[in-house]
Order: C-alpha cells, then structure tokens, then sequence
C-alpha cells in the first residue's frame, strides 16, 4: 500500500523492480514517461538494454549489482537509453533488497537529469573556452614582450651612447633625457609584463638568499627619488635601526616594493607625500607603502589587485594595469600576502604586505 502511494505520487521518479539477475519484474512511478517502454513491454528483460552500448562493454550493468549486493547500494549519474534511442543523463540508486538475511532482488530509483547535464556540459565548455583564450593571451604577450624588449635594447643603448659621448646639443638635452628615462620605464613595464606570462604557465621560479630587507628598502628608495623630486614630493622612509635577515628573492622583492612606490607616485598630486615603512612582527616582515593621493573608489577595492585593474586610466601613463596583480602574485610566490586599506576618495591609501622572514632568528 506505501509503496503503491509512493509510485503515484512521484510523478518525475522511475522505481524499476529487479529480480536478483538484473531482470525487470515491475515498471513503476515515472518509469514510462522517462523510458518509453510500457511495462508489458519491458517486464522480463534485463536492465542491461536501458544502459548505453559503450557502459555494457565496460560490464558496467553487472558492476553496478555487484557493488549494490556488497555495499547495499550503488549510486551513479551515467547516461541511459530510451525506447527511441534517445540518451538521457540519468541519476540513479540501485539498492540490494534483503529479506531473512537473503538478497532477493533489486530496486532502482531514477530521475532524469539531463537538462541539468547540458548545463554542466555548457559549464565546462565555456570554461574550456575561457582556458584556450587565457592560453593565447599569454602566448600573445609573450610575443609582445620579446618583440618590443627586442626593440628596446638598441633604442636605450643608443641614448647612452649619445649621452656618454656628449653628442646631444643642449636644446635636445631634456628629450633625450626624457627618450632614455621612457625606455628605462617601458622595460620595465616589459620586464612585469612577462612575469604576468611566467605566472599564468606556472614558470614563475624563485632564487632565494640571505639579505638585510631594510637596506634593501632603502635603496629602492633612492631608485624612485628622481620621480618623486620631479613630482616636488616627499618620501619619509622608515625602517629600523638594526638589520631585517630574510630569505627571499631579492630581484622579486624589489620588485614588488618599486611597483608599490610607483603606484603610489602616480597617483598622488604634486607636493603630494609617501611613506615607506618596514618593521617586523612575529615572523614577518611588514612593507608599507602610504600616500596622500587620489585613494581608491570602494567599488574597486575587491579588485584591485586583479589583472589589468586601473584606478584612473587618465593617470596610468600609459601602463598596463599589471603592477599590482604581480605585485599579490609575487607575494604569494613567497608565502605571504598583501592587502589595501583606503578610507574614500581623495583619502590616499595603504598597502601592506607580509613575507616570512624563513631566516635565522632576529636579534632580541
């Protein structure tokens, strides 16, 4: 009588009835509907005709009993065969009926799930889509990279050349000055822009060594002074009086610092000011980089260290948006991890990151 008002009132469920061969004995609830097959015409065949060609081969039919009888149960989303060969995704449970201790047969419940299957499908082929372009986007900028770096060298190597030799007129002292200082700052857009690559094929590799971060901090300082004397702005660098031993990557780490003053540079007005602070807590060390500049929108905080991400493409110079997705990159390459705080618009902001000192225990 329960299981009759079961069968009724599941209009989207399929109950099949099985004798311990995998026979049918009964056709029920949505079985019809799902299958096409009327219960006359079913009854006495085997499962194995409602499983695809391919899963027969596999045995897969026989499996499913046998781990039904060993487990109690056998659960699997696989696709089915109807009546006028049509394939449906399938989600089904085939439980093993016991009765006194003895397996006397099977029933199996199913729905049919094939919309949500063709959603799946869909997923994983947009997904794959989205891989291939990401793909040819690294390889595109890989190009890129190695075509203008080529392009570059001579362009730079020239300058200095020129300017070595005394060969530039003073009228054509400041372009020349400003062609090389342009050149310098587009490799080193160049130089970011294929780390970008390197970490998107996972080629991104470490050299770690022993170094003292505050002194390191302080000459990147002095690398960026000429952008923030032409700005007419001031920088306070702080770092403390004794040395900071860490084991990172020196190159990568003074990567992520300039590419966090430059930032910060570009995006504070003239007269404008910039802190640069190092300290330790526990076993980090703690690099901030603070301004008194243009802030940063609230809506753009979650995303600010996604790729190609620009505050104000006014003010970007011409970058590309990658300085500080390399920057979190670069971080959690070594282990630690960066945040921004900013209060609104107009409000300067913060940038803070932490990186495992993994070096030798500091001075008391």
């Amino acid at each position: 009588m329960a299981a009759a008002l079961l069968w009724e009132q599941s209009p989207d469920i399929a109950f099949v009835v099985l004798d311990t061969a995998g026979v049918i004995t009964a056709w029920r609830g949505a079985a019809e509907a799902l299958f096409g097959f009327s219960e006359e015409e079913i009854s006495g065949s085997p499962i194995d005709v409602l499983f695809v060609e391919e899963d027969r081969v596999l045995g897969l039919p026989q499996l499913e009993r046998e781990v039904a009888v060993s487990a109690h149960r056998s659960e699997d989303d696989r696709w089915h065969l109807r009546k006028d060969g049509a394939r449906i995704w399938v989600t089904g449970s085939l439980i093993a009926i016991q009765q006194h201790g003895q397996h006397v047969g099977f029933v199996k419940v199913m729905a049919d799930r094939t919309n949500l299957r063709a959603r799946i499908e869909t997923s994983e082929n947009r997904l794959q889509i989205a891989q291939e372009k990401v793909q040819a986007r690294d390889a595109f900028f890989g190009r890129l990279v190695h075509e203008v770096r080529n392009a570059l060298g001579p362009m730079r190597i020239a300058a200095e050349i020129m300017e070595k030799r005394g060969l530039v007129v003073d009228e054509l002292a400041k372009p020349a000055s400003v062609v090389a200082r342009q050149a310098v700052l587009v490799e080193r857009m160049m130089a970011d822009l294929a780390d970008v690559v390197r970490v998107g094929v996972g080629k991104l590799t470490l050299f770690k060594s022993e170094f003292d971060l505050g002194a390191e901090i302080v000459d990147i300082a002095d690398v960026v002074a000429a952008d923030v004397e032409a700005k007419q702005q001031t920088i306070d660098v702080l770092v403390p009086p004794v040395a900071i031993p860490i084991l990172a990557d020196r190159q990568r780490v003074h990567q992520i610092v300039f590419n966090l003053l430059h930032n910060a540079i570009k995006y504070t007005p003239a007269k404008g000011k910039i802190w640069l602070r190092c300290t330790v807590e526990v076993n980090h060390a703690v690099i901030k980089v603070a301004d008194t500049g243009i802030g940063i929108d609230a809506a753009l905080l979650p995303v600010i260290f996604d790729l190609f991400t620009q505050e104000d493409p006014d003010r970007s110079g011409g970058g590309f948006g990658v300085g500080l997705s390399l920057v979190k990159d670069l971080v959690h390459a070594h282990g630690g991890f960066v945040e921004v705080r900013c209060d609104g618009k107009g409000q300067g902001s913060e940038f803070t990151v932490r990186l495992p000192l993994d070096g030798p225990s500091l001075p008391p």
